[in-house]
């Protein structure tokens, strides 16, 4: 299982200073976290990118979705190295972090190798970022695994998450995808 979430924070709309936004989706170790940090902005975000990298983990593991970012406990090891609890499930994280973006990897079983891309999209739509973000990720498939371009559709179960069809065969492996203003990124 692998999941990733890309913030861009130059566009990122939400004023998490707005009353009672920290309280429903942060801890309070995470609160403190966020209020002794020199880039109180920044780390928001690095924490929002784990919870929701590790949330994509779990629904493709379990198939259910839920509501309750609290649940999602992160724990920084560093500011590239972190771990979100969700119940009994560890998930393992990596963040990039630039002036531009947070983008954090989350997977289950530990830092592994994977293949991810991060793109520059200035495409003001969020149907057609979408769409150019799964037609990358093909595209990467495609190219990495010697399957025909064509081959390759995007199709998602009830509970929304994508999965990959050759040719109306489901391929059995995880990926994720994600985009935020000005920026989208895919890893499987």
């Amino acid at each position: 299982m692998i999941g990733n979430d890309i913030v861009d924070l130059k566009y990122i709309a939400c004023n998490w200073k707005r009353p009672r936004f920290l309280d429903k989706v942060f801890t309070q170790n995470e609160q403190q976290l966020i209020f002794s940090s020199e880039k109180q902005h920044r780390t928001v975000w690095l924490l929002w990118s784990m919870k929701e990298a590790a949330y994509k983990c779990h629904v493709q593991q379990y198939g259910r979705r839920f509501f309750n970012p609290k649940r999602l406990v992160c724990e920084l090891i560093s500011e590239e190295k972190g771990i979100v609890r969700i119940d009994n499930n560890n998930y393992f994280t990596m963040t990039a972090i630039t002036e531009d973006y947070v983008y954090t990897v989350a997977n289950l079983n530990g830092p592994k190798a994977v293949n991810s891309s991060i793109f520059k999209a200035e495409i003001k739509s969020h149907s057609t970022q979408s769409s150019q973000l799964k037609q990358s990720l093909i595209a990467s498939v495609s190219e990495n695994r010697s399957i025909e371009l064509n081959a390759i559709k995007i199709k998602k179960t009830e509970q929304g998450v994508p999965q990959l069809f050759i040719n109306s065969e489901q391929l059995v492996m995880s990926f994720s995808l994600t985009h935020c203003g000005r920026f989208s990124g895919f890893v499987y």
